[in-house]
């Protein structure tokens, strides 16, 4: 049986310029071209202004990470869960109904409403204190 390598570090993204990768390199790029045309568009006071708005913006979302998810993740994810349709469902909760013909019917319950193993013996061990004590 043959043994293939299993590639290492796979979420990192390769440094194309110094510490820079490649997507930050061109959030820079496309910040400081949005300044330039600041600069030959508006005034100077007003240019000032929205540069350095703009400049926030583009060293928070080129550098700043928040529980590692860069902030332009966080950004889409807010403004597709702002904007999409949501959809809320309430279930149930199982209960037992009675049968008429064949008496009461046990509540069925899912898989995700199951005892554990560890809630198991928890009840044993109980039980077994119970009956020790009396």
């Amino acid at each position: 049986m043959e043994q293939y390598p299993i590639p290492q570090f796979i979420e990192s993204e390769g440094k194309i310029i110094s510490f820079l990768t490649f997507r930050q390199f061109f959030t820079l790029v496309i910040g400081g071209g949005a300044c330039v045309g600041f600069f030959y568009l508006l005034p100077f006071f007003l240019f000032l202004i929205l540069s350095a708005i703009v400049a926030i913006l583009v060293l928070a979302i080129a550098f700043l990470k928040v529980d590692n998810v860069s902030v332009m993740t966080i950004l889409i994810n807010y403004l597709t869960f702002s904007i999409g349709s949501k959809n809320y469902v309430w279930k149930k909760k199982s209960v037992a109904m009675k049968n008429p013909l064949m008496g009461p019917v046990p509540a069925v319950k899912g898989p995700h409403e199951q005892d554990s193993k560890l809630k198991n013996a928890k009840k044993m061990v109980e039980y077994r204190k119970k009956s020790d004590t009396k």
